[in-house]
């Protein structure tokens, strides 16, 4: 943990923030955002119901939410007929995400309960974005700590600055997403300690003083170095 610890400590809250919206993922939605033909509400939910999706990708992430904001482009999105018409052809071509389509699928038209609730609140989810990771697992069935739900609520916040104008800071009990780069990470610094990789990065998180989510940009910024 000192060694990982040693590594990262001259990085800040507003380090992480920066490197997050230096992220391809992030400018690939700030640019949707400018050139969309749909109201912001939509905007936001299409940003969740595709991160909801986003595993078992068939190339880099980043590259994938690129796809996502060019297929996006001239589209009209007015309801959820048209959201689940959007993914079904979307997933039919889309070159970063082909498997499990079926499945993938599915877990939108779950969301279909959710979508008149979440319009509703949408800037309420964004002051209280604990609030949405209970609601959103709950939609979805899943635990609350789930990787994709947990990136469902990151990548909401990408699509929210652009959309409110303003930051709202992830509270600190949002854990990041815990993914094969965490996990070597925890493998590679974690030493012959007994603690679980949450309690690993929630104890990393603490001596930092960055909340886990926002760590998680600093993480993957810093990834090659911190392997080594």
């Amino acid at each position: 943990m000192y060694d990982l610890y040693s590594k990262l400590k001259k990085y800040s809250l507003e380090d992480a923030v920066n490197f997050e919206e230096r992220d391809r993922q992030f400018l690939a939605l700030k640019n949707l955002y400018q050139n969309k033909l749909f109201d912001d509400k939509n905007y936001l939910f299409l940003t969740i119901a595709n991160a909801l999706i986003c595993y078992q990708l068939s190339g880099k992430g980043e590259v994938y939410w690129e796809e996502f904001d060019t297929a996006l482009q001239g589209k009209q999105i007015n309801n959820f007929l048209d959201i689940k018409i959007f993914f079904k052809d979307f997933l039919s071509t889309s070159k970063n995400n082909k498997r499990f389509s079926k499945v993938k699928l599915n877990r939108i038209n779950k969301l279909e309960k959710f979508y008149i609730t979440f319009l509703q609140s949408t800037e309420i989810y964004y002051r209280d974005m604990t609030l949405l990771r209970r609601d959103l697992a709950s939609t979805m069935n899943q635990q609350e700590e789930a990787k994709t739900v947990v990136f469902a609520v990151k990548m909401f916040s990408y699509s929210a600055r652009n959309v409110f104008d303003y930051l709202e800071y992830f509270s600190k009990d949002l854990m990041l997403p815990i993914d094969s780069r965490l996990e070597k990470l925890y493998q590679r610094h974690n030493g012959d300690s007994k603690r679980e990789i949450k309690e690993f990065y929630i104890e990393l998180s603490k001596k930092l003083d960055i909340p886990l989510l926002h760590l998680d940009a600093v993480l993957w910024v810093n990834y090659q170095d911190l392997i080594k």
